[in-house]
């Protein structure tokens, strides 16, 4: 049989070629866009957790309020910790990009700062991604690299010059203690700052100075410090080894005494999974084409195959008039078939490997150190084992089907050729001719040389609407998530927000001014925090019970009262709870709280920068008639809300009204910074903003 199968491919070539060609062609293009799909969707989503595992990263990443040193004890004391393995330290700075005058242009309070480290943060422990330029050498004082947010900011490119003034710790006046004739020799992108929400993305910029320039001014002139820590055993303890840190900071000699000692936490577990949660609609986008495009694959590589075989029918017949086997006239043609499904299959597995340079898609491709050619095995392997299987199994049914053999089976015992089911209804029901008629031209595929492939039509066409209609109603979908704030939990239209969320809004200024404003309809202030919940590390809202402005409720109501909280809905499955039990809180210099569910809301993304914040289903809010008042009230007599949600009047004119806001913060913040605050403040008292936020998104890729 194969000897007179390779006869007949040798002497059909010249006639059957164009088929072979087309199956190789629309298998190997068609499947190749798939696999490459699929990978492309595998590679994108696996390409956050890959970038941050090669930066080397810390499991947490704090920052105390608390002024402290790297070079200070209390960093040697972290490292005692049980579960710590290592701790890297950077220290931020009082200082401000100078005029060429040398007055005070920007200070590097909010949304840019100076930090700088000599043991390796930043530089082996949650390496910077250089994107542009190079790498500050470590021994220059005078070299820095910027965050895109930083030199965008700031105005500065590579190879831009800046003199920075950096004041001490102690000092008040506005002459700089020392004066850094600076360059930017780099931009790069920390490992925390790939996939952000709007609220980090606008406001965590930062210039890292080296281990030379940290060297310089550690002794004289520190402000705060990130302490980045690795964990030995990863994540598991993450609570404890923050609840140490918390005590530790509470009760260390090397600590400030008296106060509120309080810090902000970046978990990277949990940054990871909200970055996961963000690249995933992309990936599973990008997989589900994968998928389409490999059913398409199938469809038109089996209608290629049926064609083809369709189209020399009639010699099978004629090798069965001449003696020939069912073995024979089923396999006529199999051999070249087999061969092109074959070739189209290891053509796909090549153009996916070429695709695969594109991915991954979204936020991690500007800093993926990986990218180009990327073999998934798995999904090659598959999809042409897929597509040998399906098309060339096809193909040997099809042949089968229509073998001449089948046929004078059938005939001999006198049974008619198959038809379509439901023509055979219609004529039962007693359609009229013309309906069978049209029934029958849609539905039987016919015999011999004039068989057309319905069924693989129909599938197909079924296939491209189903398409069509998916991409509609995603697309619609998600145009009604961004276009209505409302449902990622911006219920209302604006906020007042302080420095980075750290700061206080003057709300001794900022009220009575609103009150004057015809465009303002209600305002909410309400104050950020980090604390722990049943043990669980938790971003907090805390704002009034029976606040005007609250986020909008799933199931349950709101805070009504001072023993009352309102999860997200992911918080309240993570802790294992229901609306009416009791949870404890505690941490940030908070007592011991035990407050009942009462419902679930969605909550807005917003809070203290690089740190762990409400957004959508995480976090919670709390009354703050249950908040000590030496807590709320930790600035002293400028004490505030972190940030003021601000609802304005039905049918108001947005665009008047968010300019009568912006002057409104702009006015009281003049009117906040007086003399005796500079006096107090130093440069830093220039550096308290207070922006006017619209809607501030989610994390997305």
């Amino acid at each position: 049989m194969l000897t007179v199968a390779g006869y007949r491919f040798r002497t059909t070539l010249r006639l059957r070629w164009g088929g072979y060609v087309a199956i190789v062609l629309l298998i190997g293009l068609v499947g190749g866009v798939a696999m490459g799909s699929i990978a492309g969707a595998r590679r994108t989503q696996s390409s956050y957790p890959a970038f941050l595992a090669g930066t080397n990263p810390s499991d947490l990443l704090v920052q105390p309020t608390t002024a402290v040193s790297c070079i200070s004890g209390f960093i040697t004391q972290i490292a005692r910790l049980p579960h710590v393995k290592r701790v890297g330290c950077a220290d931020s700075y009082s200082a401000a990009t100078l005029t060429p005058s040398g007055g005070l242009a920007t200070v590097l309070l909010a949304q840019v700062e100076l930090i700088a480290s000599e043991d390796g943060e930043y530089a082996q422990q949650d390496r910077v991604t250089i994107t542009a330029g190079r790498a500050a050498h470590p021994s220059q004082a005078d070299e820095v690299v910027a965050t895109p947010t930083a030199a965008s900011f700031l105005g500065l490119h590579v190879g831009s010059h800046v003199n920075i003034g950096i004041w001490t710790s102690t000092q008040h006046d506005l002459t700089p203690h020392i004066v850094v004739h600076a360059t930017l020799v780099g931009v790069g992108v920390f490992n925390t700052q790939v996939v952000q929400d709007d609220i980090d993305r606008g406001n965590t910029g930062f210039l890292l100075g080296t281990p030379a320039l940290a060297h310089e001014l550690d002794a004289c002139c520190q402000a705060g410090t990130y302490d980045g820590i690795q964990i030995t055993g990863g994540s598991r303890y993450d609570d404890i080894v923050e609840h140490e840190y918390a005590h530790l900071l509470a009760t260390s000699a090397f600590t400030a005494a008296g106060g509120a000692q309080s810090l902000q936490v970046y978990d990277t577990a949990t940054i990871e999974a909200e970055a996961q949660r963000a690249i995933a609609p992309e990936a599973i986008a990008l997989g589900v084409f994968g998928i389409i495009a490999a059913l398409a694959a199938l469809l038109i590589g089996i209608q290629a195959v049926s064609r083809q075989l369709r189209a020399h029918a009639g010699d099978g017949a004629v090798l069965r008039a001449v003696g020939a086997g069912p073995a024979i006239t089923s396999s006529d043609g199999l051999l070249g078939i087999v061969a092109a499904v074959l070739i189209g299959s290891l053509l796909a597995a090549a153009i996916a490997i070429a695709l695969s340079p594109l991915a991954p898609f979204g936020p991690v491709r500007a800093v993926d150190v990986s990218r180009g050619v990327d073999v998934d095995w798995t999904v090659i392997g598959l999809g042409v084992l897929v597509l040998l299987l399906g098309i060339g199994g096809s193909a040997v049914a099809i042949a089968y089907r229509q073998a001449p053999h089948r046929f004078s089976a059938r005939a001999a015992r006198g049974q008619p050729m198959r038809g379509s089911g439901i023509v055979k209804l219609a004529l039962a029901a007693g359609l009229p001719v013309s309906g069978v008629a049209g029934l029958r031209f849609a539905l039987e595929s016919g015999h011999g040389r004039t068989t057309v492939p319905v069924r693989s039509v129909i599938v197909g066409a079924v296939l491209a609407i189903t398409v069509v209609t998916t991409t509609l109603t995603f697309g619609a979908s998600l145009n009604t998530l961004i276009s209505h704030p409302n449902l990622y939990g911006w219920n209302f239209d604006y906020a007042y927000y302080s420095t980075d969320g750290y700061g206080p809004v003057p709300t001794a200024i900022v009220q009575p001014l609103l009150a004057r404003d015809h465009f303002v309809a209600t305002t909410t202030g309400v104050y950020f925090a980090t604390e722990e919940i049943q043990g669980q590390v938790v971003p907090v809202l805390a704002e009034p019970a029976h606040a005007t402005i609250a986020p909008p409720v799933l199931t349950g109501h709101r805070v009504d009262g001072a023993g009352q909280i309102v999860l997200g809905s992911a918080t309240l499955a993570q802790l294992h709870k229901r609306i009416g039990d009791t949870v404890v809180v505690q941490g940030g210099g908070l007592p011991r709280l035990r407050l009942v569910i009462v419902g679930t809301a969605t909550l807005p993304t917003i809070g203290t920068v690089l740190g762990v914040h409400p957004s959508m289903t995480t976090g919670a809010v709390i009354p703050t008639e249950a908040v000590p008042a030496s807590v709320l009230n930790q600035f002293g007599p400028d004490s505030g809300p972190n940030a003021l949600f601000i609802r304005i009047r039905p049918g108001s004119d947005p665009v008047a009204a968010e300019r009568s806001l912006a002057k409104i913060a702009t006015d009281s913040l003049h009117q906040f910074i007086t003399p005796q605050v500079a006096a107090a403040e130093g440069p830093n008292a220039y550096g308290i903003t207070l922006q006017l936020l619209g809607a501030q998104r989610p994390p997305r890729s």
